[in-house]
C-alpha cells in the first residue's frame, strides 16, 4: 500500500489546511444531521425514541462513531498545527493588520470557539451519550433543557458553533481552492446559512425551558378562527 500521499498530507503546510478543510466540511454536514434529529423531539416521544432506537440497535453505529471520532481528532490535531504555524510564521503586528483587512469576529474568534466547542462537545457526551438511557432519551433531553443551567450551556454550546461556522465553511472552500467570482458569494452564504442553522439547537432547548407547546398554540388559533 502506497502510503505517500498521506504522508503527504501530514508533513506538509498545505496537506495539513486540506485536512482540516475536509474534516470540517464533513463535520459541518453531520451536525446539519444531528440537528435534524433533535427536531425530531418537537415531534414527540415516540419519534425520537424510536429514532434514537433504531440507531443504537444498528451494528454500523459504532463505526459512524468511531468515524465521527477520528474526524473530530483531525480537525483538532490539524487545526491547532495550522495555528500554530501561523502564529509562528506571522511577522510583528500582522494579527492587528488583518483587521484593516476586514477580518471577522467569526475568523478572529475561531481557536476560541473551537476550544469552547470542544468543551462543550465532552459534556454533552458525558450528559447524554455515556449516561444510563433507562428512562428513554426523549426523557432524558427533555428534562435537562427544563433546567436553566443546562439550557445556557447548551446555548453558549450553539452560539459558539454558529460563530465557528460562519466563517469555518467558507474558508475549507478557500483551503481547498474552491474560488470563482460567481460561486463564491453562494459559497459564502450557503457557510452562513448553516452557521444561522446552528442556532436550531438553542432554540429547541428554549422550546423546552420555556414550556412551549405548539400543538396547543395551534388548537388555540383555530379555535379563535372558527369563533
Amino acid at each position: 500500500m502506497d502510503f505517500t500521499f498521506i504522508k503527504r498530507l501530514i508533513t506538509t503546510s498545505i496537506g495539513r489546511k486540506a485536512v482540516m478543510a475536509v474534516s470540517g466540511l464533513l463535520l459541518g454536514g453531520f451536525m446539519l444531521i444531528h440537528l435534524a434529529e433533535n427536531l425530531l423531539l418537537l415531534k414527540g416521544e415516540m419519534a425520537y425514541n424510536g429514532w434514537v432506537d433504531l440507531l443504537l440497535s444498528n451494528p454500523v453505529t459504532p463505526l459512524l462513531e468511531i468515524g465521527l471520532l477520528l474526524l473530530f481528532s483531525a480537525h483538532i490535531i490539524t487545526g491547532v498545527w495550522v495555528r500554530v504555524e501561523d502564529f509562528m510564521n506571522a511577522p510583528r503586528g500582522y494579527e492587528a493588520r488583518k483587521w484593516q483587512g476586514g477580518r471577522t469576529i467569526g475568523s478572529a474568534t475561531m481557536l476560541y470557539t473551537a476550544a469552547a466547542i470542544l468543551a462543550y462537545l465532552i459534556y454533552h457526551m458525558i450528559t447524554f451519550r455515556f449516561s444510563d438511557h433507562s428512562m428513554g432519551l426523549y426523557q432524558m433531553v427533555t428534562t435537562a433543557f427544563r433546567a436553566p443551567l443546562f439550557t445556557a450551556i447548551y446555548i453558549a454550546g450553539s452560539a459558539a458553533l454558529a460563530l465557528h461556522l460562519s466563517h469555518g465553511m467558507q474558508s475549507a472552500f478557500q483551503t481547498l481552492g474552491v474560488t470563482h467570482p460567481k460561486y463564491t458569494p453562494l459559497i459564502k452564504a450557503g457557510g452562513l446559512l448553516v452557521a444561522l442553522a446552528m442556532t436550531g439547537f438553542a432554540m429547541i432547548s428554549l422550546y423546552y425551558l420555556l414550556g412551549i407547546d405548539l400543538k396547543m398554540a395551534q388548537a388555540g388559533y383555530t379555535m379563535v378562527v372558527i369563533k
